[in-house]
């Protein structure tokens, strides 16, 4: 694991990932950083209180502000006695207290989680009845609009981050015209036929490229 020192307003930690706005390469959507207790306390409270951070990645000097959606920090601390926090969007976490916006955030290591991830928030966000093994189908129609799913900027680490938001009316009648046009992907979990294939979906498939 490469980390990458972290600074602000004299104080230093040292980050192991970092996920950027693709479209504003200034501005936090999750950060992982490790230290001493204090100095990461420091580091989170500027980026919480909008003072701003500074960090080097290759060669390449970055200065970071938060975004206006609310944060969840995360700390722990290590047998060594320093301390690790992350810090991600609140609309990150399934069953958050956040009031429905029609959008959410998924971050992961494991490339297998992504799809499972989506459709849970999904799940949450919407009315709209699903079914898990729609999971394919939804994933490739929110690439198909604008702006419903953008992959973050991956600046540091191996956390991918993905941004979502959907026009829910529109949602409704994409999955509506679906099911009136009997598209596959989408009738197939009515048509039970024996044994295992009964709709249900292998999430580990990975998502659609």
């Amino acid at each position: 694991m490469e980390l990458y020192p972290i600074t602000a307003t004299g104080i230093r930690a040292y980050c192991s990932d970092m996920i950027l706005d693709p479209y504003e390469l200034h501005t936090i959507y999750f950060m992982s950083i490790c230290g001493y207790q204090a100095t990461v306390k420091g580091v989170i409270a500027n980026v919480l209180e909008n003072y701003g951070i500074s960090i080097n990645i290759e060669g390449e000097g970055y200065y970071l502000t938060r975004s206006g959606f609310g944060y969840r920090t995360q700390v722990k601390k290590l047998p060594s006695g320093l301390v690790h926090a992350v810090l991600f969007p609140r609309m990150a976490l399934p069953g958050n207290d956040e009031d429905r916006q029609s959008s959410f955030y998924v971050f992961t290591k494991e490339k297998s989680q992504i799809l499972s991830l989506f459709y849970r928030h999904l799940d949450e966000e919407t009315d709209i009845p699903l079914h898990p093994s729609w999971s394919k189908w939804l994933w490739k129609a929110f690439k198909e609009e604008d702006r419903w799913l953008v992959e973050l900027k991956t600046m540091v680490g191996a956390f991918r981050g993905y941004s979502f938001a959907f026009n829910p009316k529109k949602l409704h009648d994409l999955v509506s015209g679906a099911i009136r046009n009997r598209a596959p992907e989408i009738i197939r979990c009515m048509e039970w036929k024996g044994g295992n294939e009964d709709g249900t979906f292998d999430f580990t498939q990975g998502i659609p490229e």
